[in-house]
């Protein structure tokens, strides 16, 4: 008979915790602003339809299921248990390696900007309590996201780049080619979203790199890495345009960040990001450069786990 697993415990001063993560549509992560996502559930992604943008998201982490209170939790939020999504094999068999953690976004903007403009943002209310190696680990994100503008020293933390190149994936079609949800919704040209069964978002960025470019570096438009390498020339990163007929497809993902311990792994180590975040949630944001208009707020954050018996 097989024996059951035990669940992995988060527990910091005798309180144990469960994640919980939260999607908004503005700058405030007030809870009453901010929706309860239900992590791995991609068959149900989470609708945007504002009067900035068009689409849907969804949140993927690894082992979620596995931390001591998810069920109790999710019975809390009014949510379905759910297991780890198809994401992660799909994304393995495709050659991107053991990810722990994706953010994976589809939709359209519903105004032109430039791609200086639109940038995705990790911002701090408090100072961090910084380990002592943090310099190599900011060296280590820096060499991947290049172009990222960091400061993680002063009184508002901040980790910025432009959007283009910063997240993992980049999918780019004519809305024209792209299939249109049915029905009564505030905007009627919303994208259907591609990814009910854990499908990943595949790299393709021909809709808008210039032809000469691509003559030059034939696998740019396919292969990410070209991609933010290009796009972090301030040249090409402000030409570009984010068109109201365009649909993109963003995914964000990587092995270090574990969110369902609300820890990163780096060189073997498992750091404890509780601490050094000083209490604050991790959030993710995607909005304009000066913070007039926000698209899209992801929160993730330590929540109390309640007694069984109180759910």
């Amino acid at each position: 008979m097989a024996t059951a697993e035990v669940p992995t415990v988060i527990e910091h001063d005798g309180i144990k915790y469960r994640v919980r993560v939260s999607v908004g549509t503005t700058a405030s992560t007030n809870p009453k602003d901010m929706h309860i996502l239900n992590v791995n559930d991609v068959s149900n992604p989470f609708m945007i339809d504002t009067d900035d943008f068009a689409g849907h998201v969804a949140f993927m982490i690894k082992g979620l299921d596995r931390i001591y209170g998810y069920e109790a939790g999710q019975k809390q939020d009014g949510l379905k248990a759910v297991k780890d999504s198809k994401w992660f094999e799909n994304a393995a068999a495709a050659g991107r390696g053991n990810n722990i953690h994706c953010l994976e976004i589809v939709g359209r903007f519903k105004r032109e900007w430039t791609g200086d403009q639109v940038v995705f943002a990790t911002v701090f209310e408090k100072p961090l309590k910084l380990p002592p190696f943090t310099s190599v680990a900011i060296k280590f994100i820096k060499a991947i996201y290049t172009g990222l503008q960091i400061d993680v020293c002063c009184p508002q933390p901040y980790f910025i780049g432009q959007l283009i190149n910063s997240t993992d994936t980049v999918h780019v079609t004519p809305i024209s080619q792209t299939s249109l949800l049915n029905g009564e919704y505030k905007d009627k040209n919303i994208p259907q979203w591609p990814s009910y069964n854990g499908e990943i978002i595949p790299e393709n960025t021909t809709l808008i790199i210039p032809a000469e470019e691509v003559k030059k570096r034939p696998k740019l438009t396919t292969d990410a890495a070209a991609r933010r390498s290009h796009f972090s020339k301030p040249k090409h990163y402000s030409n570009h345009r984010y068109l109201t007929d365009h649909v993109y497809g963003f995914e964000l993902f990587n092995p270090f960040l574990d969110c369902a311990k609300f820890s990163v792994k780096l060189a073997g180590v498992n750091i404890d990001l509780f601490k050094y975040f000083n209490g604050q949630p991790l959030t993710y944001s995607i909005r304009t450069q000066d913070a007039s208009v926000t698209f899209l707020t992801i929160v993730i954050d330590l929540v109390p786990v309640e007694d069984l018996g109180s759910v």
